[in-house]
């Protein structure tokens, strides 16, 4: 905890002899020739051309100290009665890495009344405050925008009392006003029924909510995901409110204003500043022990107190998952999470996090099936951050699906865990959005990735776009690269030993409460795969060797291999030959291939590495199962697991990223096969999941004018006699998918080049299939009724 007497008053000992120092340099024309130069050109010093905070700082941050000081009139819920600025105080350790005499730091929207530093514990400097001994009483004069851009963006300079030199340690010391509207800021209103007199009350909680870049505004820091420090976080708050922040409690004392309590928060782990947590007002809590004894919370306002089961058990569970799938116990000693009024979308603040509460809590009494599965999603998803995303995190925004396609990748399995009754694998296969509502970015990865990522002008995973956070189309971070790890995983456990998370434990060491770009994700698959490999030499293990190049050749040649799926967009289109034994790829636009000016592709010849597995439509396949042929496509054209036989697939569990076209002749025996699908394959996902990539495999190629629209019709036929259809996860996995593309073939029927009678018998026969695969569901209310 920052020592508040250093805020107010600068130490005395030994203030003597350095004050007549400062006074010799204050006189001196170097001094004042610099002052005015700073003052000429608003830019006090500057590094080289382009330099940002993040590539190219002078300093690197050890510690943060921060004591936010709040008023009961903070949390006042009518905004024109209350008090809408705190005070905060706040101290920087930074180490000097380069010689300058130019501190750099991020600060917007906070008005800095007092600025000091404290140079290797001896040479103590007031550039600006209130103080006598300052060496100016404003603190805009010293602590500037780095130009217009550092303006804009909250890049502040200050020009020190003299150059520092590698080695030496700095401290800064800085007290500040700030407004309660971003970065630390006050919730929608709640009513709040005071224990005492019983009367309600207008009440806001206060919370932090900092990604990507908020954290500035809450707190002068370097403010880019790569430039971790540790956390001590200090809360000044009235007596009566519940203080929370990454970080158990460690103590608590009378405030300095009576009537409010100091609470003291443990020291983080190394983090990013975005990660920083503080939620300040009238909560209550429901708990639970994890299986290493970290205390797991769900809090909220008490009027909803009722509604925390649902999240509580996929927090629970979820984080017993985790530390077991990933080897790494959570370095905190609990977990809250805080269900805040009035916000939109969860963000992972370590040990804090943060949901809309909407989504979180669950009312038992009136949601149904969605409402749980809502509540896991969001949860597992945030969960999965704490590990993927904060424990490692993505060096900058452009790497951003270091954080997310890895946690919308794991989140699935972690709904499994918790609540296994959902099947992970099916809502990773397709999302499920009931009344109207929008598809989440990481609902459903696999079908929304696909849906978007064959448009044109779309951007590729890593999207080299300054500061950018998420794209133009932020599915792609998430469920993009979702599906590319679910890929990889498929074809490399393919040997059952759990090969690919052995290449995610060595991204968790080799990174451990550091930053990775994607390429240092691949490459601690690659090696992780490889040192699985080479520890095995069982006969599946010695097939997959023999069906990989990736296992054969060097580790930086694999990941040039993978780079393909991170560097351009889209997704490949696996065009089979009627020989069934060769396939060509290219890239599979939903518009067909008619597209021109795509200012993302370099080239019409797109390649992707690509792991074909093929299989039998309908047999019990699961993602990596050894029975499955399994190949590899990494030319335009080449050869591939044969699919010449009757009922073979060429997407085993529908786990690949591509989309497959077969001969006429084989597509039609495929979709044959569909109506043989019976009610007891149900048990055995896979089976659904292959039929699912199959269904959205022949709509997609319909849409694109690839095959004739008819073959919906067909397919839709039969789905309808397929005994399977009419389980729970048939209907998510095989008629949803079937009722959409009829619904979009009957609102676009322009696309069918024919007369009127034609589209009457088209709108004839959708009618019959609606009202076939309605039918089940009838007759299931009518027995009910």
């Amino acid at each position: 905890m920052p020592d508040f007497g250093r805020h107010i008053r600068l130490e005395s000992e030994n203030r003597g002899w350095i004050l007549a120092v400062a006074a010799v340099f204050i006189v001196s024309s170097a001094w004042v020739t610099l002052v005015a130069q700073s003052n000429a050109s608003h830019r006090l010093i500057t590094d080289s051309a382009g330099d940002t905070l993040a590539t190219n700082t002078r300093f690197m941050p050890q510690l943060y100290e921060v004591t936010y000081l709040l008023k009961e009139t903070n949390f006042i819920g009518d905004e024109t009665q209350a008090d809408m600025t705190y005070t905060a105080q706040s101290s920087m350790h930074l180490d000097v890495v380069q010689p300058t005499q130019a501190l750099k730091f991020n600060s917007l929207n906070l008005d800095i009344t007092n600025f000091s530093y404290l140079l290797d514990d001896w040479m103590d400097v007031c550039l600006c405050g209130y103080q006598y001994q300052c060496m100016s009483h404003d603190c805009k004069e010293m602590v500037r925008p780095d130009g217009s851009e550092g303006a804009r963006e909250g890049t502040m300079v200050v020009l020190l009392f003299t150059p520092v030199q590698a080695g030496q340690h700095l401290v800064v010391h800085m007290e500040y006003t700030a407004s309660l509207v971003s970065g630390l800021a006050r919730s929608t209103a709640f009513e709040y029924a005071d224990p005492v007199t019983s009367q309600m009350e207008s009440q806001v909680l206060i919370a932090a909510s900092l990604e990507p870049f908020g954290a500035r505004r809450m707190l002068p820091c370097m403010d880019f995901p790569n430039l971790k420090a540790n956390f001590s976080i200090s809360i000044q708050a009235p007596d009566d409110l519940v203080a929370l922040s990454t970080m158990a409690e460690e103590s608590s004392q009378p405030g300095l204003e009576p009537g409010t309590t100091l609470h003291k928060f443990g020291v983080t782990p190394k983090m990013s500043t975005y990660l920083m947590g503080v939620t300040v007002g009238h909560m209550v809590s429901s708990s639970a022990m994890s299986d290493s004894g970290k205390k797991i919370s769900v809090w909220s306002v008490p009027t909803l107190a009722d509604q925390h089961a649902v999240p509580l058990q996929a927090a629970l569970q979820g984080t017993n998952f985790y530390e077991s799938y990933t080897g790494i116990e959570l370095p905190l000693t609990k977990l809250d999470m805080m269900a805040i009024p009035g916000k939109g979308g969860a963000v992972e603040n370590w040990g804090l996090i943060q949901f809309d509460e909407r989504r979180m809590l669950v009312n038992e009494a009136t949601e149904g099936a969605y409402g749980r599965w809502s509540s896991a999603d969001v949860v597992c998803h945030e969960l999965s951050h704490q590990w993927f995303g904060n424990y490692v995190t993505c060096k900058d925004f452009d790497n951003i699906s270091v954080n997310e396609g890895l946690a919308s990748f794991v989140e699935y399995k972690c709904i499994a865990a918790a609540f296994p009754e959902m099947s992970g694998q099916a809502l990773f296969q397709r999302a499920t959005t009931p009344h109207g509502e929008n598809v989440g970015v990481h609902e459903g990865p696999r079908s929304h990735a696909m849906g978007v990522d064959a448009t044109p002008f779309v951007e590729p995973l890593l999207t080299f776009r300054a500061l950018s956070f998420l794209s133009y189309h932020p599915e792609l971070p998430y469920s993009k690269g979702a599906s590319l790890w679910r890929m990889l995983e498929a074809f490399w456990d393919s040997a059952g030993q759990d090969a690919f998370r052995a290449g995610l434990r060595v991204l968790m060491q080799r990174h451990a409460l550091g930053s990775a770009t994607l390429e240092n994700v691949l490459t601690a698959l690659v090696d992780g795969v490889a040192a699985v490999s080479g520890n095995d030499d069982t006969g599946d293990m010695q097939q997959l060797r023999a069906n990989s190049r990736l296992l054969t050749v060097p580790a930086q040649t694999a990941v040039a291999l993978l780079q393909f799926w991170i560097d351009q967009p889209g997704f490949p289109l696996i065009n089979v030959s009627d020989s069934g034994t060769q396939a060509a790829q290219s890239r599979f636009y939903a518009w067909g291939s008619n597209v021109t000016d795509d200012p993302f592709v370099t080239s019409g010849n797109s390649t992707w590495y690509v792991p074909l597995g093929a299989g039998q439509l309908g047999s019990q396949a699961v993602p990596g199962d050894a029975a499955a042929q399994w190949g590899e496509l990494l030319d335009h054209s080449g050869m591939i697991p044969s699919v010449d036989t009757e009922g073979t697939i060429l997407n085993v569990a529908g786990t690949g990223y591509y989309r497959v076209q077969y001969p006429s002749a084989h597509q039609q025996q495929l979709t044959a096969a569909l109506r043989d699908l019976t009610s007891a394959d149900n048990s055995t996902m896979s089976v659904l999941l292959q039929a699912n990539a199959f269904i959205s495999d022949i709509t997609a190629l319909s849409f694109a004018n690839s095959i004739d629209p008819s073959a919906i019709l067909d397919t839709a036929a039969a789905v309808a006699a397929s005994p399977a259809c009419q389980t729970g996860f048939g209907m998510h996995l095989l008629v949803m998918p079937i009722v959409e593309a009829l619904q979009q073939l009957a609102l676009f029927s322009h696309v069918v080049e024919a007369d009127n009678q034609c589209r009457l018998d088209l709108y004839t026969s959708i009618q019959q299939l609606l009202g076939s695969f309605a039918q089940p569901i009838v007759d299931q209310v009518s027995q009910q009724g």
